[in-house]
């Protein structure tokens, strides 16, 4: 009898000690420079995709990987680039440099990332958190979000098709970004969201596009020096803009209101100096700009106040 209860205590000692080592923290080191080891990202996710531990795993990264990295269904996963690590799209324009699906709690740092379709693709219900990357030259966007939900804090978005696109119900937070000479600075479609204080400027076209129930917040934003208007609003959207905005310099008006969409100013800032005659335009089709008359710094607008 006291040998079986021995036994069964073992047992269960055993058990909890495989149960941990099943969920220990993992941490691989890459160096793209290298001929042998672990010389690409791809390689490193392959060993965790076979490992079965279900904890955290962190991949630090040297050196310039000329890859196409592909992120699918891998949970609390952590990409550290050191001593300027970066990654280069190997496919010609063809494919995402970096995509992450079906994975939640993926965090990308202090990264260069060029070329490709979208620099960094989040879709199919990841949770994306981006910090301190360079993204640049890609012919789509430098960050797409689709289904999914992104955490995008410093770094820049430069030369991309659009710096930041966000559709299909996505959140998107942006803070301590620079958004620059992209061909749009963000776009919003369909049923989606983003909250930002990034400065969006010398895009080609608009600074931030909203189409189809999108929705801007913009808290502090500073949108300049776009090639079209700074903010268009349209298809049943809206924009909130608080905390010292600055719309200013773009190529059209700051701020267009068109097709039932809405903005609102309920706190100081400046619309300004914009080159298209009115820095607040609404359109037809029932727009408003609620407090545009009062605080967008002096600005012109046509704008006419919305009943209370």
């Amino acid at each position: 009898m006291l040998r079986a209860q021995i036994t069964m205590r073992l047992v269960a000692l055993f058990a909890l000690l495989a149960t941990a080592a099943t969920a220990h923290a993992v941490t691989l080191r890459v160096n793209c420079n290298q001929s042998v080891g672990l010389n690409s990202i791809g390689a490193a996710l392959k060993l965790l995709q076979t490992d079965e531990s279900h904890g955290p795993a962190t991949i630090v990264v040297a050196g310039n990987c000329r890859e196409n990295v592909v992120i699918q269904s891998i949970d609390r996963l952590t990409l550290n680039a050191v001593n300027g690590g970066s990654i280069t799209d190997a496919s010609g324009g063809t494919l995402d440099v970096v995509q992450i699906l079906d994975s939640r709690s993926v965090s990308i740092n202090n990264f260069t990332i060029t070329g490709g379709s979208s620099g960094i693709n989040c879709l199919d219900g990841s949770l994306c958190r981006l910090n301190g990357n360079t993204v640049r030259g890609a012919a789509f966007a430098g960050v797409a979000v689709f289904v999914s939900q992104l955490s995008l804090s410093g770094g820049s978005l430069q030369n991309n098709g659009t710096g930041l696109f966000v559709i299909n119900g996505s959140r998107g937070v942006a803070v301590g970004v620079t958004i620059l000479n992209n061909t749009n600075g963000i776009e919003v479609r369909a049923h989606s969201f983003v909250n930002t204080d990034a400065t969006i400027a010398n895009s080609g076209a608009a600074g931030v596009f909203l189409s189809h129930n999108a929705t801007l917040t913009c808290v502090g934003c500073q949108v300049n020096s776009n090639g079209d208007v700074g903010v268009i609003v349209r298809r049943d959207s809206t924009a909130r803009f608080s905390g010292g905005y600055v719309v200013t310099g773009n190529a059209s008006a700051g701020v267009l209101l068109t097709e039932e969409s809405s903005a609102y100013f309920p706190s100081v800032g400046r619309v300004t100096g914009n080159a298209g005659g009115t820095d607040v335009l609404c359109g037809s089709s029932f727009t408003t700009a609620k407090f545009a008359t009062i605080n967008i710094g002096g600005g012109t607008t046509n704008c006419v106040e919305p009943s209370p």
